[in-house]
């Protein structure tokens, strides 16, 4: 079987957002951390996170912001009524990795399975999908962040909105802009984290992750350097770090940028982020 994965253009973003999101990469609040750090990036009221398998029910990942108060509907959703969910079918059809909204995911027939359903579940064709699981909030907009991990395993970042909202109506367009990221960060989460948990159970170190970037045109010291920038340490930060002095720092990030062909700190995380993705899928 072969996954598709979208490679959408690398979008333009705070650096710090890029560097805050690869230093999440291994820990154990790690979705915590990626619902912080997109809401600070653009509003959302909740988001719910879960993991799907062959044969098996979907695993809940975490809970986050308002999605906390929904438990009954979440744990309702994945005893049973996740079989008639469209989030559900375009796992079976292998959907590509993206951003949808459920309205994109909606299919032929839906009306039917659900009249056909014998699940405990509320018809309401106020809903996009046409019903509500018991316990699941009414009039919340879903936007959607499937990510396909190498096992075959596919992660749904389900962000919730109302629907009566502004930020529902843009949240979407500003999910597109930093998925790239987010996803290449949860592919790699779930990698460095399985080998963490074989290993040791310590915090997987960046350096791990960064340490064969760039290194068949870089030197060694600009290595060093582009991994304290990849964490998001400012020039200042990298002289006193690495023991040298600031003009130095700033000749290195010039030939750093010189060798990469880029000419700024945020197409040195977007080239980073691509390297991910590749290496990843």
């Amino acid at each position: 079987m072969t996954i598709a994965v979208n490679t959408p253009m690398m979008p333009i973003a705070d650096s710090n957002f890029y560097a805050d999101i690869i230093s999440a990469i291994g820990s154990k609040l790690f979705f915590s951390k990626i619902a912080d750090l997109t809401c600070n990036h653009i509003v959302f009221d909740g988001l719910f996170v879960c993991i799907y398998s062959t044969n098996s029910a979907p695993i809940s990942m975490g809970c986050f912001r308002e999605a906390q108060n929904f438990q009954p509907g979440i744990e309702n959703y994945l005893k049973y009524s996740y079989v008639i969910n469209p989030v559900y079918r375009a796992f079976q059809d292998i959907v590509t990795t993206g951003v949808y909204t459920m309205n994109d995911l909606l299919h032929t027939g839906m009306k039917d399975e659900i009249a056909q359903s014998e699940f405990h579940i509320w018809v309401d064709d106020q809903e996009t999908i046409g019903y509500r699981t018991p316990g699941w909030p009414k009039k919340m907009t879903e936007s959607l962040g499937l990510i396909w991990l190498p096992d075959k395993t596919m992660v749904e970042l389900c962000f919730l909105n109302t629907q009566e909202s502004t930020q529902a109506q843009k949240f979407s367009t500003g999910l597109e802009a930093i998925f790239p990221a987010i996803s290449s960060a949860v592919i790699k989460h779930f990698e460095v984290f399985e080998q963490d948990s074989v290993t040791s159970m310590a915090d997987p170190n960046l350096a791990f992750l960064t340490l064969d970037f760039g290194k068949d045109v870089l030197t060694e010291r600009e290595q060093d350097v582009v991994q304290l920038i990849l964490k998001g340490y400012s020039s200042k930060a990298i002289a006193v770090t690495l023991g040298i002095s600031l003009p130095t720092v700033k000749t290195h990030r010039r030939n750093i940028y010189a060798r990469l062909k880029i000419s700024s700190q945020v197409e040195l995380f977007n080239l980073f982020v691509q390297k991910m993705m590749e290496i990843s899928t």
